[in-house]
């Protein structure tokens, strides 16, 4: 995605950065206009705020609703272009102790078109296991070994604690392949009113944070994600760090929001 000159393996680091914050790249979907909320999630037409506010974990939880035929239509920007998104569960099959998730998208950015396809196990205490692999076609990145990243249940957010993994990870940069692995911390950081496209929700908010090093550099990756009740991810930011500042790397927001 972020083609960075003097690190070519971020570009591929903002894109795993994307798939563990749920935000997901697909094959298949259709967008559409309708983009009221639904469920309990809040909608106003006067706050404008984004920014995060952290409050008593009491209840939290990751809301994101589970449905074939459940569609996202976000509009993406990185790296100076603007694009868009769309994300289908294809497929819900029951699993011990939960239920499989097939995910399709389309992207379109900077006019090329790409498709891909994500497994994500949804537990029944309300952990999201997101089982990664090929990235993309073509991408940079493959991750060799994982036992998948784990979006914590409502007890553990409540509880503050965040949730670790490791992902083994074969990286292509300057004609090499280098081994590597990255160390993602998921936690809860409280609720937020954020305004999208779609509207304005009161939202659940959690940070997925990648660190990895390559040939002596680390780069830090984070990923925050707002989750509406009802509606699941409406937004998603990504910052990274090579160690001389911060940088937005990707801007992720729902446009709209169908049922299945």
């Amino acid at each position: 995605m972020q083609k960075i000159t003097h690190m070519p393996t971020a570009a591929a680091a903002v894109a795993l950065a994307a798939g563990l914050a749920l935000a997901g790249c697909g094959s298949s979907g259709s967008s559409s206009s309708d983009s009221s909320p639904s469920g309990s999630a809040t909608r106003t037409a006067t706050s404008s705020a984004s920014s995060v506010t952290t409050t008593a974990a009491t209840g939290a939880s990751v809301p994101f609703p589970v449905a074939v035929g459940n569609t996202w239509n976000y509009n993406i920007t990185t790296a100076g272009e603007s694009g868009t998104t769309v994300n289908k569960m294809t497929a819900v099959t029951p699993v011990a102790g939960g239920q499989q998730v097939t995910m399709a998208g389309t992207s379109h950015l900077a006019g090329v078109s790409t498709s891909t396809r994500e497994i994500y196990v949804f537990h029944s205490d309300g952990s999201i296991s997101v089982p990664l692999g090929q990235m993309s076609p073509g991408s940079e990145v493959t991750v060799t070994t994982s036992s998948g990243v784990v979006y914590p249940s409502a007890s553990v957010l409540d509880s503050g604690k965040p949730s670790q993994s490791q992902l083994k990870l074969s990286i292509k940069a300057l004609g090499q392949t280098v081994s590597a692995t990255a160390h993602v911390t998921v936690q809860y950081e409280g609720t937020a009113a954020v305004t999208v496209p779609a509207g304005t929700y009161q939202a659940t908010v959690v940070l997925a944070t990648e660190r990895t090093s390559v040939v002596g550099v680390t780069t830090t990756i984070q990923a925050r994600t707002w989750f509406a009740p009802g509606v699941g991810p409406v937004k998603t930011q990504v910052v990274t760090d090579e160690g001389s500042g911060s940088t937005i790397a990707a801007t992720e927001e729902l446009v709209s929001f169908t049922k299945g």
